[in-house]
């Protein structure tokens, strides 16, 4: 096999990381929890090929030790192919025969210069490396595409160490950056303004080996290091029963903590930024330690708010974060409203959220729905196709809550269902997909109400039926070779469960199963008026550029006085001409939602974790003038390069 062969696969890596977690229950790749570097987990790998078969990198020594520690398990290809129907020992496959058509001679040893060595004697001599391969799986993951900077890769163990590493840096006068996870600020960032948000050379500090958790149940607390990730900490705290408030599975906990605040469906009732954590210890561009609970350090939470605000760079590294965690109710329940249109959606979860109703609560989008349950991208197109045209169903209101508030969310709601349905939903997405266009669904469309008769009517015993929800019939959508896997795997409970799902969060990577996305919208007042304005400033410009663009979710804060609104822009991110338009329409959308009064995009708020969102987003942005969005726009130019650059 050619590295060519898996071009195609290779450039649509997205770097989700979820390889590195046993959220499957297979066990990791052996290879990576031994070495390390990104370039020994598989989807370091797939960038490695990528890179060699498109002549980024040249071959060293190191290449060798890379494709030889890997013994084709198999393992990442069901991890892979659960979120994202990649098969990533193809890769490797043609890694493996790559390297049997060089020459021994082809394969250079990369000499160690003083810096490398240096970093060496602080971390030791296997985790610290500036060689060309090793370095390659990390472009566009931290690394710009075709860089030709200097850059070492480091992988420290503790704060002592970091701390050393940036005295080196600053010896030498280089700059660095720490690295979580390389998920949302990788693939994703490279096309953000045309290029990754990173440092053009100097020390990589990525921070995977900082895995230390220890669970306080006494004080319902967690402290973590910087490369504990959500699931990990999840499953942490889940021993305990306990739940913590975290991002989607694959995150580094304290980099997502400190780039978003960690907003969730949870924040309705467990808070969002600052109110997730009790203390951090970070390293400032000195070297020094430092806490948040330290009397004689400035006020930690101050921070710039507004058009001058944006930074997308980290100005410290967290090297322990205490969070808070919350116990788990024996009687949570899981709820679905499903609506046809966003206002009545927006209105019933507003309710829900001024009542303190929902330790989960949001409003989630068709496409949403669909791509998270459904097996594989094509089943969920045929299944969005259907919910749209047949059910109706646009939205849905999704609440976990105690069997008190179920009842009070139930004399509110017209129509809702629960867990029975969501596991019918999930076991037989592939069947409903094979039924699009049937007589059955035919006759639903033809109901006065089709969400009532299908949700809450007579039609529902007919549609669960039709459904044939069984893992032996989903399967049949997989890969031959992995079928008796899955089939095994969706017999467990927990890959069914609501709440395990909501916890646990593995599904939202299914997004990129075919396409990249950019996370669109941020912060606004909670009223209805205002998040309309912004769906639809975020609508305009997808539409004007030609992107396919869907609301995603949209979460309550502060007992509906606040909310978060995701919007999605999808594109080939391999594509330089829909990079071109994304980035026009990324600018365009920032020049529409500052137009609106209290609104702050999401770019605004990144590196501001650690502050007190309260500094951030009040007193409420007033809204632009035609005259300042004229200035925002010649800012926007002078920043980025112009309009070619976008």
């Amino acid at each position: 096999m050619k590295l060519s062969d898996v071009l195609e696969t290779t450039k649509r890596e997205p770097h989700c990381g979820l390889c590195k977690i046993d959220f499957l229950g297979t066990g990791v790749c052996a290879a990576g929890k031994k070495h390390g570097f990104v370039a020994y987990w598989p989807e370091g790998r797939m960038e490695l090929a990528r890179a060699l078969a498109e002549n980024e990198v040249e071959p060293t020594e190191a290449l060798r030790d890379i494709v030889n520690s890997c013994n084709l398990c198999g393992v990442c290809d069901r991890q892979c192919y659960f979120v994202t129907q990649r098969r990533p020992t193809q890769a490797q496959q043609a890694l493996k025969d790559y390297l049997n058509t060089l020459s021994p001679d082809a394969l250079k040893r990369t000499p160690e210069d003083e810096i490398v060595k240096d970093l060496r004697a602080i971390v030791g001599n296997d985790w610290a490396t500036n060689d060309p391969i090793i370095i390659a799986s990390y472009l566009r993951s931290i690394i710009k595409q075709k860089s030709t900077g200097k850059y070492y890769i480091v992988m420290p163990q503790t704060t002592e160490e970091i701390v050393a590493i940036v005295k080196l840096a600053d010896t030498y006068k280089i700059p660095y950056l720490p690295r979580g996870n390389g998920t949302f600020f990788g693939v994703a960032l490279q096309t953000l303004l045309a290029e990754p948000s990173t440092i053009e050379q100097g020390i990589i500090i990525d921070l995977w080996r900082m895995k230390d958790i220890h669970v306080d149940p006494e004080s319902i607390t967690a402290t973590i290091g910087p490369g504990v990730t959500s699931f990990e900490l999840q499953k942490a705290a889940h021993a305990h029963k306990l739940r913590a408030n975290v991002a989607e599975a694959e995150s580094c906990v304290c980099a997502n903590a400190q780039n978003l605040g960690i907003v969730t469906t949870w924040s309705n009732t467990y808070g969002w930024g600052t109110d997730n954590f009790i203390d951090a210890e970070f390293i400032d561009s000195t070297g020094a330690i430092q806490h948040l609970s330290d009397k004689d350090i400035p006020n930690p939470y101050a921070t710039e708010q507004g058009l001058l605000s944006l930074s997308l760079i980290p100005s410290v590294i967290i090297t322990k974060l205490t969070l808070k965690l919350h116990q788990i109710l024996d009687d949570e329940e899981a709820l679905f409203i499903p609506f046809t249109n966003l206002p009545d959606a927006l209105d019933l979860a507003h309710e829900l959220a001024k009542r303190n109703i929902g330790i989960s609560l949001a409003v989630l989008s068709r496409k949403y729905l669909t791509e998270f349950i459904s097996p594989t991208h094509e089943v969920a197109e045929d299944f969005n196709y259907i919910a749209e045209k047949y059910l109706k169903l646009n939205y849905i209101v999704d609440v976990i809550c105690d069997k008190y508030s179920k009842k009070i969310v139930e004399e509110l709601a017209e129509v809702t269902f629960g867990q029975t349905m969501l596991k019918s939903l999930i076991l037989g997405s592939s069947k409903l997909a094979s039924m699009k266009d049937s007589s059955l669904l035919k006759m639903i469309a033809e109901e006065e109400d089709p969400l009532k008769a299908v949700f809450g009517g007579p039609m529902r015993k007919h549609f669960e039926k039709g459904l044939a929800n069984s893992p032996k019939e989903l399967v049949k959508v997989f890969d031959e070779d992995l079928r008796d896997f899955y089939e095994k795997l969706y017999s467990k409970p927990e890959l069914t469960d609501s709440i395990w799902l909501h916890s646990f969060r593995i599904l939202p990577c299914r997004m990129e199963r075919k396409h990249m996305w950019m996370y669109r919208g941020g912060y606004m007042p909670g009223d209805k008026k205002t998040i309309l304005k912004v769906v639809d400033a975020l609508e305009k410009p997808a539409q004007q550029y030609d992107i396919d663009g869907a609301f995603g979710f949209l979460s309550y804060l502060e007992r509906g006085k606040l909310a978060h609104l995701e919007y999605d822009y999808y594109y080939d991110h391999t594509d330089p001409d829909a990079r071109k338009r994304v980035n026009k329409a990324i600018v365009e959308s920032w020049r529409r939602q500052f137009a609106i009064k209290g609104v702050t995009p999401l770019e605004f708020i990144c590196s501001k974790g650690l502050h007190r969102k309260e500094h951030i987003l009040y007193p409420f942005l007033p809204g632009l003038s035609e005259e300042e969005l004229g200035h925002f726009e010649e800012l926007i130019e002078t920043l980025f390069g112009g309009e070619d650059k976008w």
